[in-house]
């Protein structure tokens, strides 16, 4: 059955700019990027313009090899899964120095594709075989907005084509007054995963209105 794939990566929860990293060999080639044909103020001319003010900043983090064969720090980094929702930010609402992996998905939801992202992170070392996993979904998710029907109608009306192909899919929505147990459900199905035997999990709640992050038990 397809799922969505979810983004993932490794963060640490402060500004990119204050980033502090060890690279001894500094070995990671040097790329350049194409300079772009199109006119300004398009789409990648942004991006390409962002980046250019972002980048005096950046500290050049330590080269995968390192990382599998010392980790990312003394302590047993974080593995975060959330929603890709931009106001449900790990790195801004954990504040501070934390190291963690993320797996984001529309609705912080817990499927196949999340579960193999954690496993595969796992064997890159960036979260250990005692970790942690926070699930964090969020208040006013857009998943809450929504309904599985009702996306496949969306799909069917925008690309008849792919209605069959939505119809296999499963899209995670759910009911804005089921949110804290929704939440409890994804926590125990990592529980009960074998394939992360060993590893904590917890679930939180972020309240979107005020900022603030609650444990759900």
């Amino acid at each position: 059955m397809d799922t969505p794939s979810p983004e993932f990566g490794v963060y640490k929860a402060q500004h990119p700019a204050s980033r502090s990293y060890s690279n001894p060999s500094n070995s990671l080639p040097t790329i350049t990027a194409p300079q772009s044909p199109m006119a300004p103020n398009t789409t990648i001319e942004r991006f390409l313009s962002g980046n250019a003010k972002w980048r005096p900043g950046w500290k050049t983090p330590p080269p995968m090899t390192a990382i599998r064969k010392n980790g990312l720090g003394p302590e047993n980094p974080l593995m975060i899964v959330t929603c890709m929702d931009p106001r449900c930010d790990p790195a801004q609402f954990l504040g501070g120095d934390l190291i963690f992996g993320s797996v984001r998905n529309a609705g912080g939801r817990i499927t196949p594709d999340t579960i193999a992202s954690i496993v595969t992170l796992r064997s890159l070392n960036l979260v250990s075989e005692g970790g942690t996993v926070a699930v964090v979904h969020h208040t006013d998710c857009g998943m809450t907005h929504l309904t599985t029907q009702g996306i496949r109608d969306d799909v069917k009306k925008r690309t008849p084509g792919e209605a069959g192909r939505a119809n296999e899919m499963e899209f995670g929505a759910f009911a804005a007054e089921d949110f804290e147990e929704t939440i409890r459900k994804d926590v125990q199905v990592l529980k009960e995963d074998k394939l992360l035997a060993g590893m904590d999990v917890f679930g939180f709640a972020f309240i979107t209105e005020t900022g603030e992050l609650k444990v759900v038990e």
